[in-house]
């Protein structure tokens, strides 16, 4: 437990904001345009995952095969985005995750294509639902694997159900420590009271939860107005800004967290199993330790 409390704190809070800010906005702009285009959400699987059994039961056979392939290839995007990172961690590259952003850059470049080619007012069917809606299934399985990967858990932007929850869970938390610290505490100035809010653990995790639901809600209304005034290049924005965050990974890499060998009874430490020390791997050589 306390193993994966570290790993999820190891990326810095502004770090972990900036990133579910950016891609969350993608992927809710990534996903009307599959709604606009094939009629049907990419960015998740709970309602597909629900479609898949209605379809089952009534014996649906066309409809049942395309909801799996939506399923299998959702499924895909997240294995290869642990592929991705996988190989970047064992071959010591500065940045395991440019590899898997850069593969779904790729894949939104080829949505894209579909979206130019799309025929508007219409809905997308046969082969071309087939491969426009694979496509971005793919590319937001991806990123929600990336993303879960870098946050250790804590972050999710391409479905708001988790999001949601944990917002209802960290409201209650952070009410609880208001009133605490009202009954408990002397009234602080304005100013060290605004301090203390801002600082809170939990009023900093609802502002990160805020935050992504309103950039999902962006991107969907932007990819709105986009593909009713611009439809065919109306993929091209999110692509631009995805290969902008790509090379700024490039620039300022995102750092992996490894389990230190300090933690062990060789190097003289020898702590209990409750206890782990992690160090941020950023290449072979160049290390930052960090308990």
């Amino acid at each position: 437990m306390v193993s994966a409390m570290l790993v999820s704190q190891a990326h810095s809070f502004a770090q972990q904001t900036r990133l579910a800010i950016t891609l969350a906005w993608i992927a809710g702009y990534t996903n009307i345009l599959t709604v606009l285009t094939c009629g049907t959400v990419t960015s998740h699987v709970t309602g597909t995952v629900s479609q898949w059994g209605s379809d089952l039961v009534q014996g649906k056979w066309p409809a049942l095969l395309f909801v799996s392939f939506l399923l299998a290839t959702f499924l895909l995007g997240a294995m290869l985005s642990s592929l991705c990172t996988e190989t970047g961690r064992r071959r010591g590259w500065e940045s395991i995750y440019i590899l898997p952003m850069t593969v779904q850059a790729i894949l939104l470049s080829a949505f894209a294509v579909g979206v130019e080619l799309h025929e508007h007012a219409t809905i997308e069917s046969g082969a071309m639902l087939y491969a426009m809606t694979g496509l971005a299934s793919t590319a937001m399985g991806l990123q929600n694997a990336t993303i879960t990967k870098i946050s250790g858990g804590v972050v999710r932007t391409t479905h708001m159900t988790g999001v949601f929850t944990d917002f209802g869970l960290e409201t209650v938390q952070f009410l609880y420590w208001l009133r605490d610290r009202n009954k408990d505490s002397p009234p602080l100035p304005p100013r060290a009271l605004v301090h203390s809010v801002r600082t809170h653990p939990s009023a900093r995790r609802l502002a990160l939860l805020a935050s992504v639901a309103g950039s999902f809600a962006l991107g969907a209304g932007l990819g709105t107005l986009a593909f009713a005034h611009f439809p065919r290049p109306a993929m091209i924005p999110p692509t631009i800004f995805l290969l902008w965050i790509i090379y700024q990974d490039y620039r300022t890499p995102i750092c992996e967290i490894e389990s230190s060998e300090l933690a062990s009874r060789e190097a003289g430490l020898d702590l209990p199993d409750a206890i782990a020390v992690y160090h941020l791997r950023r290449g072979r050589e160049q290390r930052q330790w960090t308990p």
